[in-house]
């Protein structure tokens, strides 16, 4: 099949992630997979598949396929006029939640287009604020690169912990920083800990405690630095599926989450994971500070973490979408 995916970027972030995992795993299926991107558009991780640059997106640069998945609201109108291709909805998360012009969004969604979506979760939600059905589609992880490191700690005798600060300033609103800080606050004087932050966004932030800042441009040296914590953090108050905590789990580190909704499709609360409400500083206090002071409990649930995501992977993701493809 030809499969074009229109794109206006492939910045830093979980959405541009899971579009070149998925672009590149359909590809690896034997499927002519294009990419089409205004030149403005950045691209940070690399792609197996054709990458074709144009002025803007539009309907005249998009190029005839058998499906056009666009992925993003602004790049629904372009995908539909085009008419070279059957166009399917893939929604990487319902953006009505938190983009300025949330009607314009919505109605990206009634075109009448089939529509993917990442989570059980996620399905309802779109079921709820459309009327409209949707085939899930799982997010996945790549075990070859995401996998155990040592860890840092067996150096340094301090446990490390490990959490993506996405900028407020940049639209990240939901992503829960600001409980993150303040659950650390409270902790900071009452267990010895490390900290590792990584920044996609570069932005400014005052941590309560000493911490490592770090830039994590391609998967590597992301999942080097889940490896080499003891614990990741995830805060977010609503994600369609949320792929950092799965991608500790390969990586053999133990994961407090917040309850965001998508990520209920592959956590199990006490058994690969400690799962705790969003924005409930207390019992994100008390989970971070339990599995930081209990070694055996840690080690548990990162082990059990590491084995669950082993099936968790693209080619499974490419799997779900061509059978879906095929079935229209």
């Amino acid at each position: 099949m030809k499969i074009v995916f229109p794109v206006l970027s492939l910045e830093m972030g979980g959405g541009a992630r899971f579009i070149y995992h998925l672009a590149n795993a359909l590809f690896d299926k034997g499927h002519d997979v294009e990419v089409v991107m205004p030149d403005k558009g950045l691209q940070v991780w690399p792609l197996r598949t054709k990458l074709r640059r144009v002025k803007e997106l539009t309907a005249s640069s998009i190029p005839s396929a058998d499906f056009i998945l666009p992925n993003f609201y602004l790049t629904v109108k372009p995908a539909w006029e085009s008419q070279k291709g059957r166009v399917v909805r893939l929604s990487l998360g319902y953006e009505p939640l938190w983009v300025p012009d949330s009607e314009t969004a919505k109605k990206t969604y009634l075109i009448g287009a089939p529509i993917m979506s990442i989570s059980q979760w996620h399905r309802q939600l779109l079921r709820q604020e459309t009327g409209l059905d949707s085939r899930v589609i799982s997010g996945g992880v790549d075990t070859s690169v995401f996998h155990p490191y040592p860890k840092r700690s067996e150096q340094t005798e301090i446990k490390n912990i490990f959490y993506i600060m996405r900028d407020p300033a940049s639209g990240y609103t939901w992503k829960g920083g600001s409980d993150f800080l303040k659950a650390l606050n409270r902790l900071k004087d009452t267990v010895n800990f490390e900290l590792t932050v990584s920044m996609p966004e570069n932005a400014l932030f005052t941590s309560p405690v000493p911490c490592r800042l770090m830039t994590s441009t391609k998967d590597q040296e992301l999942a080097r630095l889940y490896a080499e914590a003891d614990l990741f953090v995830y805060t977010s108050y609503f994600e369609a599926f949320g792929l950092p905590p799965l991608e500790a789990m390969a990586c053999g580190t133990a994961v407090v989450t917040t309850d965001c909704g998508g990520n209920r499709d592959y956590v199990r609360n006490g058994e690969n994971c400690l799962l705790v409400p969003p924005s409930d500083i207390d019992l994100l206090s008390i989970a971070i500070y339990s599995l930081l002071t209990q070694n055996t409990d840690r080690q548990r649930l990162a082990s059990s973490g590491h084995l669950f995501a082993q099936t968790w992977s693209w080619q499974r993701t490419a799997d779900q979408v061509e059978a879906f493809l095929m079935s229209l």
